[in-house]
């Protein structure tokens, strides 16, 4: 069904529905989705494990995130951010989604301790958090979450896949690499500690943010074609569409989606979010890639866009989401492998906007670093919506490695 409410500290009103299937082939359902709307909180894990370990790893995992966010600590946090959402504040944010992963990891690896016959157990993890007009992200393991906006359909998250990590490195794959094994190398549960990747975007009328389970995507690899089912209709339309799909490739897994709608804005704010203002706007507009550009021009070229913190040491990927990537730097400075180092306004891996491998050495983030990511395919999307635009992103790319060399 397709609910349409208002929920806590989100200025904008939503419609969402949510779908889950065993599939055609496997005897359960270790797919696990589960929505708070008192916590504006969005969860979908995927169980892995033999005798039923995966579903309990699944619910496990839910149930200690739910625990998590409602806490005090993570209540503060949000409250915070809802007053005053400076870096400072988003920062605590992000830590508090972090907490909620680390109780899921640290509660599933008890609970394999307890059974015997649980090896191996884990699950994937995404958790969706609504606050104020921004959409935070924290996400383990091959599941996916998308954001399907009229111009582009953007995959925020990156499958922490065998494949994908070697990709990210900037491995150059023979065909027959990718027809293999593509073992899942970070999940909830596997490790003491495990990586969790967090990213935050601004959220706008219009906008569709799709969770969804490996059996969806797998089966639809066809990134055009997942777009066009997840634009369908309404959210529970969309959501059948989506797993009716899965089923009629053969539904060799579980199933699971969650399609949010925002739907119009209730609340308007006189203090802006601290995350891509006119700051960071200035920043980006300063790039190779959007140097004198109208503001209405750069605004619709970073709707493909996706704003990422790095850790200082992290390296820089060139490939994320099965697709090259470009970086424009926000904050923090980037060691770009050759003994150069780029601060804020620099364009990273411009070669990845036109279809060509990066030639520089990977890159290397020297300190901690805000940066926009700009997939290839997302890019190509907002550009054949708008062949003006294109052209002008498309020169000014050329231009910028020319000059390089």
């Amino acid at each position: 069904m397709t609910t349409v409410t208002t929920i806590p500290r989100f200025d904008f009103r939503v419609r969402w529905a949510t779908r889950t299937d065993v599939g055609r082939v496997r005897a359960n359902n270790e797919d696990v989705v589960r929505v708070e709307p008192e916590l504006s909180l969005f969860l979908l894990a995927d169980g892995m494990g033999g005798h039923e370990a995966g579903e309990v790893a699944a619910a496990v995992a839910t149930e200690a995130v739910v625990e998590s966010v409602s806490s005090r600590p993570a209540q503060r946090a949000i409250d915070s951010y809802v007053r005053r959402p400076s870096l400072e504040h988003r920062a605590q944010v992000f830590d508090a989604l972090r907490a909620a992963a680390a109780a899921a990891n640290a509660r599933v690896r008890e609970e394999a301790k307890a059974r015997a016959a649980a090896r191996g157990m884990g699950c994937t993890l995404d958790a969706a958090l609504l606050v104020r007009d921004r959409l935070f992200v924290a996400h383990v393991g091959d599941s996916r979450v998308y954001l399907a906006r009229a111009s582009a359909t953007l995959q925020l998250t990156q499958d922490h896949s065998f494949l994908e990590q070697r990709l990210a490195q900037g491995a150059f794959l023979r065909p027959s690499d990718t027809r293999g094994q593509n073992p899942l190398m970070n999940a909830i549960g596997l490790d003491e500690r495990q990586p969790v990747d967090c990213l935050h975007v601004e959220l706008g009328r219009g906008d569709r943010v799709l969770m969804c389970s490996d059996g969806v995507h797998g089966a639809i690899p066809r990134e055009a074609e997942l777009s066009d089912l997840a634009r369908a209709g309404t959210p529970h339309q969309a959501a059948r569409a989506l797993i009716d799909t899965s089923l009629v490739r053969g539904g060799r897994d579980n199933a699971s989606v969650v399609v949010i709608d925002v739907a119009e804005r209730f609340v308007r704010r006189a203090e802006a979010d601290d995350g891509l203002g006119a700051r960071d706007l200035a920043t980006a507009r300063a790039s190779a890639l959007l140097v004198d550009l109208p503001m209405g021009s750069v605004l619709r070229a970073l709707s493909a866009a996706v704003e990422v913190e790095l850790a200082e040491g992290d390296s820089v990927p060139r490939v994320v989401a099965s697709d090259q990537v470009a970086w424009i730097v926000l904050a923090g400075t980037v060691d770009a492998g050759d003994g150069r180092v780029f601060g804020p306004g620099a364009l990273l891996y411009a070669e990845s906007l036109v279809g060509e491998v990066p030639r520089t050495a990977l890159a290397r983030a020297t300190t901690q670093v805000r940066a926009l990511r700009l997939r290839g395919d997302d890019f190509h999307e907002v550009c054949r919506a708008d062949v003006v635009l294109a052209a002008a992103l498309f020169e000014r790319v050329a231009r910028h490695l020319a000059r390089r060399g």
